[in-house]
């Protein structure tokens, strides 16, 4: 028996470490190696205004590029730690700005449609909601040979309905849930644990050939017995 997924408690508590120190790992990124950075360009900009010594600016021109690439990639792993915008426009705007990222990394054509109300929802949805559109579409772009994928967002009165679906070659829902309880494929499994955290269902559509679907069911409201479209 898997005492975390048996256990909603340890699994929270274990999702919370994680999501600390991802902050902690992101602001370090920014704060330490991103100002050390800035230090080291601001250098190199002053050497290279040394007039009598053209090959060294044309060197020193070259580690500005360098430095410059460095900040990029210290700015863009931080982000995808833990995306500023997810605390401070939520949920709706952080998915926009990911698949927005996606479409420019990998060329997928990654479609977001979302009717919800509120303009915030509880941060462990948000959270959980987030990071299942991220593991879903990195999936996407690295297994599934897809050309196109769908994310849908959905509130009603008493829940969010998250379905994300793709074109690609899908895959055999038991195998890999076969593969999980066997420990080796973590993915499935980190997302039903994240779903059961807040006391939601997931549900994965997919078959050999034909893409896959999942469907998300978390709950905003007093929860009655629905049945998972």
């Amino acid at each position: 028996m898997n005492e975390t997924r048996d256990n909603p408690a340890i699994s929270r508590r274990l999702l919370e470490m994680l999501e600390n120190e991802r902050n902690r790992i992101a602001r370090e990124l920014h704060d330490e190696i991103g100002q050390a950075l800035t230090a080291v360009k601001i250098d190199l900009e002053m050497a290279a205004t040394i007039d009598e010594l053209p090959k060294l600016r044309a060197h020193l021109a070259e580690s500005l590029s360098i430095v410059d690439r460095a900040l990029q990639q210290v700015r863009n792993l931080s982000l995808d730690l833990r995306p500023s915008i997810l605390d401070d426009l939520g949920l709706v705007a952080a998915i926009q700005w990911y698949l927005a990222r996606i479409r420019v990394r990998s060329g997928l054509a990654v479609h977001f449609r979302q009717e919800t109300v509120r303009p915030r929802f509880d941060r462990d949805i948000e959270t959980t909601c987030f990071r299942l559109v991220q593991e879903a579409t990195t999936n996407v772009v690295r297994h599934a040979e897809a050309t196109e994928a769908v994310i849908e967002l959905t509130e009603t009165d008493k829940w969010l309905w998250l379905e994300i679906r793709d074109n690609g070659k899908g895959f055999d829902v038991e195998t890999v849930l076969q593969q999980a309880a066997r420990g080796e494929s973590f993915g499935i499994l980190g997302m039903k644990e994240r779903v059961d955290i807040v006391q939601g269902r997931i549900r994965f559509d997919a078959r050999s050939g034909e893409g896959t679907t999942i469907r998300v069911q978390i709950p905003i409201g007093p929860v009655e017995e629905v049945t998972l479209r």
